[in-house]
């Protein structure tokens, strides 16, 4: 439909003028100001601003929708996104809940055996005490149980080069022990997220329209 021109003004010096137009958006008729060349009027500045209306309808359309799903599309998709009920779908996307790890071997060391064992031995203390007015040095014999910790050795001849007895030669016993245990792998899980609800946008009428 046509559109119609209440009022032009034309700014000295200007390339351009300010249209006073009123433009029909989802219903309402809407007052809306913008510009166009400054040497159109008559019905060469009717067919400018005709030829426009897909622009000026759009331009209503975002401020009547602010935070639709189609904001930067056609005026054909702005006129299904209407009919349809001006619904911003549900989005969703996919979350990892557990990532992926892969299986790690046990590490594993080497150190020499050590045997803990315990031994009684006598420990003697000494204090000054006084007794009967004299101040007399006494000791205390008393026996006390010490853990001890022995490493393993394997005792073995030791010969010189002729072949003589010598003495002897100790060769550490040793053990494996685990550095740090196995892992075993795990499988990455993941679950679907709603990171926005489906929601309806309520319009919001143009600050100004037309009877």
């Amino acid at each position: 439909m046509a559109i119609t021109i209440n009022n032009t003004e034309k700014p000295s010096g200007k390339s351009f003028q300010n249209i006073w137009i009123v433009v029909e958006a989802d219903g309402d008729k809407c007052n809306f100001v913008h510009t166009a060349p400054a040497d159109l009027d008559g019905d060469d500045l009717q067919a400018y601003v005709d030829g426009r209306e897909d622009f000026y309808r759009r331009e209503l359309l975002r401020n009547m929708y602010e935070g639709a799903d189609c904001y930067d599309s056609s005026l054909e998709d702005w006129d299904k996104w209407i009919a349809d009920g001006r619904v911003n779908p549900e989005i969703t996307e996919e979350r990892i809940v557990t990532p992926a790890q892969p299986a790690v071997d046990a590490v594993m060391g080497e150190r020499q055996v050590v045997v803990e064992s315990e031994v009684e031995e006598e420990v003697s203390t000494t204090e000054i005490v006084e007794v009967d007015g004299k101040f007399v040095e006494k000791t205390t014999t008393e026996t006390v149980t010490k853990t001890v910790s022995t490493p393993q050795v394997t005792k073995h001849k030791l010969y010189n080069e002729d072949g003589e007895e010598i003495g002897e030669h100790e060769v550490p016993v040793m053990e494996s022990y685990e550095v740090s245990p196995a892992v075993e792998a795990v499988e990455e899980t993941s679950e679907m997220v709603v990171v926005r609800p489906e929601t309806v946008v309520e319009k919001v009428a143009w600050k100004d329209t037309a009877e």
